[in-house]
């Protein structure tokens, strides 16, 4: 092994293979476990060292698993020490063994989710895949336990040729079950399920089952995870659609922060990957040092070095592929990902026009703000533009499926259709960030949840029907995860709400300030039609010849009535914009951080004189004034974007020195929990 590079992060997930026998004989097994004894397991006290170990430098969620993890007899004292330790540990058993009291040792050992496989709909299918007459009903019987005694669970379903049909009902089962997360598994051919290789999806099935799960993730009813499918993360992306999974945006986690410990102590990036990362009992039970020196481990997190499209994808640091399907049908695991359609494209810089072509430049440099409103709007712009409308319409569509642009529609002032809105900080001890960073990530009316480098590490915008529903909201989560400190921060002014980033020749001129923003109106009054209207025009517009066409069909309006009534709502400042939301990042802009300010007063409009120099700014996107706080004594909020975080802070700097501003901070994100699009009125039905 080799030294250890500084800071390597430490584990925030581990599957423990605590034992490896099963009374099961699954037919996807990457054990191949059997219901005989395993000699060589680790013993109880060797459990406790390792388990000493890793609570020395990590707080990991870790995931005692098997074989059936509770034919080890001490499962619970296992379980009882982790948690003393302060790690969170759950359970993957496979349910036959839970009754009423085997639930409740489970509960006072410490744990408290465990996830139960259902690989079938029906009996029937689950029990032909588990090799095992009466699976099904034994697992559906211990989910009742589990549930009866308050213990949360998930489903997993490993997904095959057997069952991929049965997905839609299988995850209905699992609703009605009352599991908290879904959690489909593409299979892998590895162990017993190496005899499965005809059963694995095509390519083009696997990704058509990635946007179907991709879709579902929008369910408020349920959680969906979706492992051993990496390249689920560029598909999420692709679509811009929200997520309800709470883990860091990384699709294969292995090796980065992931690990695998078998029944014999051997570490492995993950348990379909069978290459020896290093063995805990020759190093003395230190799975520390070989978390940090192990020479696969460090392989694998140098994803500049995977060959193939891997090697070349944007994507890479999202996806990853998976290394040990790589691994299966090569024989190398930082070979590309085999069962991956996507062809890459390069990294798309911006600013000096870089890879983006004259008419990309141009196209952007118009859509961010202002796509034509008019029945063929690529035709329009064609004519602004001087180009043909179906290489216009053809930027477009090849500048959303690369991922440069997110969605085509309408941002709407949330407060004019009849809504309210915060900016929410909360001070959430970090071993339980991830858990209440989930819970808040499945309220209908949060969009944008970040993890902050500051004491207050959790940030999102929560949307509601009003101030009352906002302050209920929060009160909620307050008492269900137990935080004192968490609290609302409202606009109370807007100065800037404005993504405008400079591309090339054709970048607009930001030595002008922007208008300023309309002063707050009342809401509107809408009827049912206008409110599906909003609903349609808040989604993703088709790129085609005349993309309102279809919400005009679904109206059972003429196109120019919904085109008068985009009009009307753009000049009375319901509708906010009409064009483009792009990806900042996928364009070259690499940084994004919230810079807050103490504005002293008096006098007191001296901060409407500072914002409204903000707003000036061609790097800032928005720019608010909000209420301080006790020990947070900032009065004035601004986005401010960049290629680096070094350019970032150098413009809030200069942005503090120009306005003699003393006292500010810049906040990165260090994890993306949440970002989507409001989704509003979905209590009115369609016709």
């Amino acid at each position: 092994m080799t030294p250890a590079p500084e800071a390597t992060p430490p584990p925030r997930l581990i599957a423990w293979e605590v034992t490896r026998r099963c009374m099961l004989a699954c037919r996807h097994c990457r054990a191949s476990a059997r219901a005989e004894c395993y000699p060589e397991e680790l013993s109880t006290q060797e459990c406790f060292r390792l388990l000493d170990n890793i609570a020395s430098f990590a707080k990991p969620i870790l995931i005692l698993t098997g074989g059936e993890p509770m034919l080890r007899p001490d499962i619970y004292d296992i379980a009882a020490c982790a948690a003393g330790l302060g790690l969170r540990a759950v359970m993957a058993p496979c349910g036959a063994l839970i009754d009423d009291a085997a639930a409740a040792k489970i509960l006072r050992s410490g744990i408290r989710h465990i996830s139960v496989s259902l690989d079938g709909a029906t009996a029937a299918d689950h029990d032909d895949f588990r090799g095992v007459r009466g699976a099904f009903d034994a697992a559906v019987r211990g989910i009742a336990a589990a549930r009866r005694a308050g213990l949360s669970f998930q489903v997993n379903t490993t997904v095959t040729k057997h069952n991929v049909e049965q997905l839609p009902a299988i995850l209905d089962l699992t609703v009605r079950l009352g599991a908290t997360v879904f959690n489909p598994f593409l299979l892998v051919p590895t162990g017993r399920g190496s005899q499965l290789a005809d059963q694995e999806i095509s390519p083009r099935r696997y990704e058509q089952t990635l946007r179907w799960l991709a879709d579902q993730e929008q369910r408020d009813d349920i959680a969906i995870r979706v492992t051993c499918a990496p390249h689920y993360q560029r598909v999420v992306r692709q679509l811009g659609l929200r997520r309800h999974d709470s883990r860091p945006v990384k699709g294969c986690m292995g090796g980065q922060s992931f690990a695998f410990i078998s029944h014999r102590g051997k570490a492995q990036i993950c348990g379909f990957l069978d290459v020896e990362c290093g063995d805990v009992r020759a190093e003395g039970l230190d799975f520390r040092k070989i978390w940090e020196t192990s020479d696969v481990f460090r392989r694998v997190r140098d994803v500049a070095s995977y060959g193939g499209r891997c090697g070349r994808c944007e994507f890479a640091t999202v996806c990853g592929g998976c290394r040990a399907r790589a691994y299966a049908l090569t024989g190398d695991y930082l070979a590309e990902e085999p069962f991956c359609t996507y062809e890459p494209r390069a990294r798309v810089p911006a600013g000096d026009g870089g890879r983006l072509t004259r008419l990309e430049q141009a196209v952007l440099s118009v859509i961010q703000t202002a796509l034509p409103v008019a029945e063929r709007p690529f035709e329009a712009l064609g004519a602004r533009l001087g180009a043909e409308p179906d290489a216009v319409r053809r930027c477009v569509l090849r500048l959303r499926d690369s991922g440069a642009i997110r969605r085509i529609g309408a941002v709407f002032d949330s407060r004019r259709l009849g809504y309210a809105s915060t900016l929410a900080c909360a001070r959430v001890p970090p071993e339980r960030l991830d858990e209440v960073a989930a819970g808040v990530n499945r309220l209908p009316g949060v969009t944008h949840n970040y993890r902050r480098d500051h004491a207050y590490n959790l940030w999102f915008t929560l949307t509601a029907e009003s101030d009352r529903r906002i302050a209920e909201t929060l009160d909620d989560l307050k008492r269900r995860f137990a935080i004192d400190d968490l609290h609302s921060l409202p606009a109370l002014a807007v100065y800037k709400i404005r993504v405008d980033f400079p591309f090339g020749e054709a970048a607009p001129r930001a030595d002008a300030p922007p208008a300023p923003p309309a002063p707050a109106g009342e809401a509107v009054v809408l009827g049912d039609e206008q409110k599906r209207l909003v609903r349609l025009l808040a989604g993703d517009l088709p790129i085609v010849d005349e993309p309102l066409a279809e919400p005009a069909r679904q109206l059972g309006w003429p196109v120019r009535r919904v085109l008068a009534q985009i009009e009307e709502w753009l000049a009375a400042g319901v509708i906010r914009r009409f064009g483009a939301v792009v990806r900042h990042r996928r364009l070259g802009f690499e940084a994004n951080g919230m810079a807050v300010f103490r504005v002293p007063q008096p006098p007191p409009d001296r901060i409407d004189d500072v914002g409204g120099s903000l707003a000036c700014r061609p790097d800032v996107s928005h720019c608010y004034r909000r209420p301080p706080l006790p020990d947070l004594p900032y009065n004035l909020y601004a986005m401010f974007h960049g290629r680096s975080q070094d350019q970032v802070r150098a413009a809030v700097a200069a942005a503090a020195a120009e306005n003699d501003l003393d006292d500010h901070l810049v906040l990165f994100s260090t994890a993306e929990y949440k970002k989507t699009s409001m989704r509003y009125f979905e209590e009115v039905p369609d016709p």
